[in-house]
């Protein structure tokens, strides 16, 4: 009974990381189509910044390019920063898209992660608990979890660029504390995996070395 109620959560837990990788998938191409202007009014970029200095608002700022209208909302001391093209040329610059891109592999590296468990579970509900794929995997959603926090930080820092320049410098951004947090939540949460992975190792060692003895 008892292995068969192991199996059955394994199963579902398989299941359940399977569904949570199609929907991320599905919310990382809306968020594109949408940054794209393909299910929107146009295309645009957006996110948070953290401020020091500001104009009052509610602000309408020149666009950096010239072109549509860059608005800054104020929550405090978060800013929610959207920046709108009036078409797609005015998107298809190196600091833009290096920020979409960045923005966006934070959502691939969480389809990547998820996937990879649902792949886990899928060994262990097959009763293949001490298999070096399992290893290998788990190495992979260590280096993720390293570099999830890292991308997220990278995307902040040129948005904090553009919204700097946008202001003509009377916007002055500083570096968000809560991403130096998460960057060393994601170093600490990487250390633990990789832990975690070697002692699986050292079980499928010892479970290869007893297959040969027998």
């Amino acid at each position: 009974m008892s292995n068969w109620k192991k199996i059955t959560v394994t199963r579902a837990l398989r299941y359940l990381f399977l569904v949570l990788t199609a929907g991320a998938t599905l919310l990382l191409l809306l968020n594109l189509s949408a940054y794209f202007g393909i299910s929107s009014d146009g295309p645009f970029i957006r996110g948070w910044v953290t401020t020091v200095t500001e104009p009052t608002q509610p602000t309408l700022l020149p666009h950096p390019d010239g072109s549509g209208d860059f608005k800054l909302y104020n929550f405090q001391e978060q800013r929610l920063v959207m920046l709108e093209f009036a078409d797609m040329s005015g998107l298809l610059k190196a600091r833009y898209l290096g920020y979409l891109f960045f923005q966006n592999l934070a959502w691939v590296l969480a389809v990547f992660i998820l996937f990879q468990v649902a792949l886990i579970f899928r060994n262990l509900d097959r009763g293949q608990f001490f298999k070096e794929e399992n290893t290998r995997r788990a190495r992979r959603i260590a280096l993720a979890v390293l570099v999830f926090p890292l991308t997220s930080y990278i995307a902040s820092r040129i948005l904090a660029g553009v919204t700097y320049e946008a202001g003509g410098h009377i916007i002055t951004t500083v570096r968000p504390a809560v991403h130096l947090e998460s960057l060393l939540l994601g170093v600490l949460s990487a250390l633990v995996i990789f832990a975690l992975v070697e002692i699986f190792n050292k079980g499928t060692q010892l479970q290869q070395e007893q297959d040969l003895t027998i």
